[in-house]
């Protein structure tokens, strides 16, 4: 047990935990530390749970519903289309409605003559047969004019970046400011119903938000606090450069509500923490910040000696490394990927490459193995000839993934070039080869290109080119060891581990909480 800390932290995430390291390996890290941890995330579809990851309690609560607001289009649409109904669901719901009377009126119009007789008729009062015909036409008219207008106020609702929404944003920007988040997009207030209870219960010393979205719930926790006569401090831990998120998702309005909300509540946190040094100048300028982020990066745990054979971890089918995994003997070309599946991390390039490389595999650990896109990524290998060279399998912990990993031959980040926030990234995947002891080919995104042409490990193609990520493959291929080099230098692993990050956050968490000492 490690000599315990004074204070208590309470982190925040707004996913489900399991699938993000980052979050995994801070909060574990912190309670190895001293601290007493609480890290609060969102229920998956199981339910609430609460367990232990290390010294770590872990609480995974209910997503709360709110009311929904009426946007601008849904109150224009409304009154283009009167009759539809709020969803389609409801118009499905009256549709079954039409069934049912039907079904009624065909008993009641068969009458006497379909009775056999074998009991006494019972004596429930209706309506004459007639006039429950004329009603039941009524009904089926008038719901099949509303779904009618239903399907159609539906398709007008489609649109989310047209002028409604613009005028919206100007309107509710201009009367509201940053304030104007609770408008157009409130879904960062459900987290802060859902998370309260929780936070107040557990009384913490140090808050610290994971990402944009908890900064407004871990703030205003704050601010009560502080009002209640308590010391709380507050950390922002940014992973993303908001304004740069139009590629998660292309609705204007939505971008413009993440960005006021990340505005109005950044002035209350007490650090801010971020994930490379291009994204902490960035975050440095847009808020006028007294001091750069300290900068923590996505790093993996170190591999220890001798630890490739310690763990007793293996897949469902029993395999302790990637090679093995994909049913691989040592003199066969092994490439990996591992991450997220999503056009914009840009996997169709790796398979893609795979026409020009002829006796490459490519393995991915992905989130999803039945989604759409990665069944395009078979079809696609399927029609290049290279379906028996492509292994899809699920994520692999944290812990022991870059064991898993170290079996290959090269780790490839294909991320698509454009996006702020994939220019200034220096992602968990990129270190993770790195500490497995892999040659990396990035794609010409700056700051992962910057850092492999500093390093000497791996090799640059241009993004979305499966011939040029081919050749860079084969460049590595063809001279491994040379790649492999820099790893040897003294030092080189220890500052792209993870325990050396965790460093920088104790250091934090030291300085904010000395009052407690």
């Amino acid at each position: 047990m490690p000599e315990r800390r004074p204070g208590r932290v309470v982190m925040l995430v707004d996913n489900t935990i399991d699938g993000d390291s980052r979050v995994q390996k801070h909060a574990r890290s912190m309670a190895d530390a001293g601290w007493e941890v609480h890290l609060i995330g969102r229920a998956p579809a199981t339910g609430p749970d609460t367990y232990q990851l290390g010294e770590a309690q872990i609480h995974r609560l209910t997503l709360r519903r709110l009311p929904p607001r009426k946007s601008l289009r849904r109150r224009v649409t409304g009154v283009r289309y009167p009759l539809a109904y709020d969803s389609q669901d409801k118009a499905v719901l009256k549709n079954r409605r039409i069934k049912v009377d039907w079904a009624e009126l065909e008993v009641r119009g068969a009458g006497a003559a379909a009775r056999t007789g074998i009991a006494q008729p019972s004596s429930s009062k209706q309506l004459p047969l007639i006039a429950a015909r004329l009603a039941g036409k009524v009904r089926r008219t008038t719901i099949r004019a509303r779904t009618r207008q239903t399907k159609a106020a539906a398709a007008a609702w489609g649109d989310k970046n047209g002028t409604l929404e613009g005028l919206e944003m100007a309107f509710w920007g201009a009367t509201m400011g940053d304030r104007a988040w609770r408008r157009l997009d409130p879904l960062p207030l459900r987290y802060e119903l859902s998370y309260r209870d929780k936070i107040e219960e557990l009384q913490p010393d140090l808050i610290h938000a994971h990402d944009y979205r908890m900064i407004g719930v871990a703030a205003r926790a704050g601010v009560r606090a502080r009002a209640a006569g308590r010391d709380v401090r507050v950390v922002y831990d940014a992973h993303e450069f908001v304004p740069g998120l139009a590629q998660a998702n292309p609705s204007k309005k939505w971008l413009a509500s993440q960005v006021a909300y990340e505005r109005e509540h950044i002035p209350y946190v007490d650090a801010v923490v971020t994930v490379s040094p291009a994204l902490a100048e960035m975050l440095q300028t847009s808020h006028g910040l007294k001091e750069l982020p300290v900068v923590t990066l996505n790093a993996p745990p170190k591999l220890v000696p001798g630890e490739e054979t310690s763990s007793d971890w293996t897949t469902e089918g029993g395999a302790r490394d990637v090679r093995e995994a994909c049913g691989l003997g040592p003199g066969t070309p092994l490439a990996v990927y591992c991450g997220g599946a999503a056009p914009q991390r840009c996997l169709h390039t790796i398979v893609e490459s795979l026409a020009y490389a002829d006796d490459v595999h490519a393995a991915f650990m992905i989130n999803n193995l039945e989604g759409e896109y990665v069944r395009s990524l078979r079809e696609l290998a399927e029609s290049i000839g290279a379906a028996d060279r492509v292994h899809f399998m699920p994520y692999v912990p944290y812990d022991v993934l870059v064991r898993f990993l170290s079996t290959a031959d090269v780790g490839i980040h294909p991320l698509r070039k454009g996006p702020v926030n994939h220019e200034v990234a220096l992602s968990t995947k990129f270190f993770e080869f790195m500490q497995a002891r892999l040659p990396v080919v990035v794609s010409d995104v700056k700051a992962m290109a910057d850092e492999v042409n500093r390093v000497g490990n791996g090799e640059v193609f241009r993004s979305e080119d499966g011939k040029d990520l081919a050749r860079a493959v084969g460049a590595v291929l063809s001279d491994r060891d040379r790649y492999t080099a820099p790893y040897d230098q003294p030092g080189m692993l220890d500052e792209w581990s993870w325990e050396a990050q965790a460093e920088k956050y104790v250091a934090l968490y030291e300085r904010l909480l000395k009052h407690l000492g």
